[in-house]
């Protein structure tokens, strides 16, 4: 039973469930704590009689006498809106004081205005109009020295404001006692779903090293463990692959030696034709094994000077006469496989080399990334070519073909070391020549002045 269980409770299925219950249940109890709080004595309507008595100084039963302050001020606000001028008048005549030494002041908008007019206007004939406040209010009584007294009412005032704390408090509580359990919950879906998307990019990018970590819900878990199924069916049919692909190159070295052997006895022309397939058809070889090697074997990574080693493919090419310009302006030190990098840089110069007559070899940092151009002045690629540019034996038909050399795969090996270092080569056409940028990731590299 547990067996069978455990993976619907683990699902995102349940957990989202859970999450709903638990902020149900979270705002469920606020609110209840909200509605149990004491706000202190509730609000309760004043009725111009009660209002009446208070100016005298007589007790109400709506009001404690503790919560009504009396004060005294020099002048007084004049009454304002037609609520407050019709309260003033009613309570002037209630009081037996002339109109103008009475004032109202409304102190809250808890009140309609328009009844208050209406029920003096209905009721005024039969002296019965006694108006209700349910909000705060101050009333201004002038004295005969001029002075005028005041009495207010400050319960409303008082208890809005702690039922507005109390209120918003409660949202406040409501958001930090939700928003942590959503947090919780995300942080448990998103670890193995970023995992997930790191390893299907690194599958996707052609590295099989590193399985997908088998966490979090059912739902994952079970995705998890299919991509690391075809994870290692791809890695089989690769390995298969190029252990194929090796062999066989390997295994045509033999046949061409014993070609090599029997023309030697043939005409020169004869002799001179067939040697310069036979060159040929070694390189293809070779290349071809480079590309196995590549793709089979792992990387080994180490701190590595990257000025002194594009230093040393320049004065390489140097030596056998080509116009290669470079100049080192900083000191970068990077991780990266060594004979990996040298043919990735490698067949970049030769490329550029073969098709144009000088090279510009620069290299600087970009953020957390180094990037390498090498610049050659020939006739460039054509722009629909571009995105084959890197298939095993693609070979541009116009200027970049088997009539200068290649064959085809100096790009697909360069690509697969910079893919190895999770970098990548970009190839465009630039005025007055051709450009291959490397960006490399660095890490923790170190960048010195030279």
């Amino acid at each position: 039973m547990k067996g069978r269980l455990w993976p619907w409770l683990n699902s995102i299925r349940a957990h989202m469930i859970l999450l709903a219950l638990g902020t149900i249940a979270a705002i469920t109890a606020i609110n209840i704590i909200a509605i149990n709080i004491d706000y202190g004595p509730s609000s309760s309507p004043v009725s111009l009689y009660e209002m009446t008595r208070i100016v005298r100084g007589l007790e109400i039963v709506q009001i404690p006498p503790k919560l009504i302050e009396r004060g005294r001020v020099a002048q007084a606000p004049a009454s304002e809106g037609s609520a407050e001028r019709v309260i003033s008048r009613l309570l002037a005549a209630r009081l037996a004081l002339p109109e103008r030494d009475v004032r109202v002041r409304l102190q809250s908008d808890r009140y309609r205005p328009q009844v208050i007019v209406d029920e003096a206007r209905i009721y005024a004939d039969e002296g019965a109009a006694n108006p209700a406040l349910l909000g705060g209010f101050t009333i201004y009584i002038r004295q005969t020295d001029g002075a005028w007294h005041t009495h207010s009412r400050i319960v409303d005032y008082w208890q809005a404001r702690s039922v507005r704390f109390w209120r918003y408090a409660t949202y406040y509580l409501g958001i930090l006692i939700v928003l942590p359990l959503a947090m919780l919950f995300s942080a448990r879906f998103n670890r193995p779903v970023q995992a997930f998307a790191a390893s299907a990019d690194r599958i996707g990018a052609g590295r099989y090293d590193r399985p997908v970590p088998v966490a979090g819900p059912t739902e994952i878990r079970q995705a998890a463990v299919a991509l690391n199924d075809m994870q290692e069916r791809i890695a089989h049919l690769v390995r298969e692959r190029t252990a194929l692909v090796g062999a066989i190159a390997h295994d045509l070295r033999t046949p061409l030696s014993n070609l090599r052997f029997r023309i030697a006895n043939a005409d020169a022309e004869t002799r001179a034709s067939a040697e310069a397939e036979i060159r040929h058809m070694e390189q293809l070889i070779g290349s071809t094994l480079d590309y196995v090697d590549g793709e089979g074997r792992p990387l080994i990574a180490e701190p590595l000077d990257l000025g002194s080693l594009l230093q040393t493919l320049a004065d390489d090419c140097r030596d056998r006469g080509a116009n290669v310009a470079f100049v080192p302006t900083q000191k970068l030190t990077v991780r990266g496989d060594i004979i990996r990098l040298r043919r990735l840089f490698g067949n970049l110069m030769e490329n550029a080399l073969k098709f144009g007559s000088r090279v510009d070899l620069t290299y600087d940092r970009d953020g957390d990334a180094v990037v390498v151009d090498f610049v050659d002045d020939g006739p460039g690629m054509a722009e629909e070519d571009l995105p084959r540019a890197f298939d095993p034996f693609f070979r541009g038909e116009r200027s970049r073909n088997r009539s200068t050399g290649g064959i085809g795969l100096g790009l697909a090996i360069a690509e697969s070391a910079a893919r190895a270092h999770e970098g990548s080569i970009e190839l465009s056409n630039v005025p007055g020549g051709f450009r291959a940028r490397v960006r490399l990731p660095i890490g923790a590299a170190t960048a010195t002045a030279m």
